[in-house]
């Protein structure tokens, strides 16, 4: 799985020094941002990315670098306007690291944020023991303090939406969706109002209109994933619902990430091009503007080699339609 270095530890440079230097965008790539909706913010799955020299930035960096400098030279990138915070999924965030990262992007940059595994992973699975997650299961206490607070706080108006990616759930779950479906609904209702919540799933058998049911009441959201484990990607919720609508690329129909990130590296080009899930999410898109919402849409690398590449084919898709 793409897990990019994004830990900021080592504090910001002096004001005004330039570490990471951005690409100069081609013609082509300013015209087509030029051309996108105010309301429409695209990212990529961190920013920690060597490959994307020529693409993101002006010459080559060390991952390291790029973790801790890059993220000023990517949004500066006509067409990134968000970035998909994954690091928070396996370590809770601090207030003070994060209000960095807002001061290094523009006011009308968006982020979305994986909250911590540990509130997603069912406790004693393999997956959970493997990551050593603390035992916090659907704690709504434990999200408020140690996820929801510290990102209001350090992001303030610059935070998207708060993400709940949920591991696979196991039969306990799978056999009996309703008693997932009924906690989830309680965890998402206890949550602070304000922040914009949208939980993804790596079980189908979730879905369905009593999973739906459950978001609207808390004014939470599905976050649509192009994954392997999940169905086509414009057919997984029935009805939209309040809030944003927030779509992730994740993978290549069939593929995992390990063999994907293998064979894509160093996702400086478009290797597998997917044009059908592409114009699915275009069509979401162009449905989602209609109605006025936001909409938050993410890629990763392994969904065709290379996100940023992903994104402008995505973006040229849209305005040409």
């Amino acid at each position: 799985m793409e897990q990019p270095a994004q830990q900021d530890l080592f504090g910001a440079p002096p004001a005004g020094v330039e570490i990471v230097r951005a690409a100069v965008p081609a013609k082509q790539v300013r015209q087509v941002a030029q051309r996108l909706p105010k309301n429409l913010y695209m990212g990529t799955s961190s920013w920690s990315f060597p490959g994307w020299v020529g693409i993101v930035y002006g010459q080559l960096y060390g991952v390291s670098t790029l973790a801790r400098h890059g993220l000023a030279a990517y949004a500066q990138h006509p067409l990134l306007n968000a970035v998909n915070l994954d690091s928070t999924f396996y370590r809770t965030p601090t207030a003070e690291q994060l209000a960095r990262y807002a001061g290094d992007v523009p006011e009308n940059f968006r982020f979305m944020v994986k909250a911590y595994s540990g509130l997603t992973a069912v406790p004693d699975s393999a997956l959970a023991v493997r990551r050593r997650v603390e035992p916090v299961f659907l704690d709504a206490s434990f999200a408020t303090r140690a996820v929801v607070k510290p990102l209001v706080e350090g992001l303030g108006s610059k935070l998207g939406v708060i993400l709940f990616q949920f591991s696979p759930l196991g039969v306990q779950y799978t056999r009996r969706p309703s008693a997932f479906v009924e906690q989830l609904g309680e965890f998402l209702r206890a949550l602070p109002s304000g922040p914009a919540y949208a939980v993804e799933l790596r079980d189908a058998q979730i879905l369905g209109s009593e999973y739906e049911a459950a978001l609207r009441s808390a004014g939470a959201v599905h976050c649509s994933a192009v994954h392997s484990r999940m169905p086509q990607v414009d057919r997984q919720v029935t009805q939209a619902g309040p809030g944003p609508l927030v779509i992730r690329w994740m993978l290549h129909p069939g593929e995992d990430y390990e063999s994907a990130a293998a064979r894509y590296a160093p996702f400086d080009r478009l290797q597998e091009p997917d044009k059908l899930n592409r114009d699915r999410i275009a069509a979401m898109i162009g449905t989602g503007l209609s109605s006025g919402r936001d909409i938050h849409v993410v890629a990763a690398n392994n969904a065709e080699g290379s996100a940023p590449l992903t994104l402008y084919e995505l973006a040229e898709t849209i305005v040409t339609n």
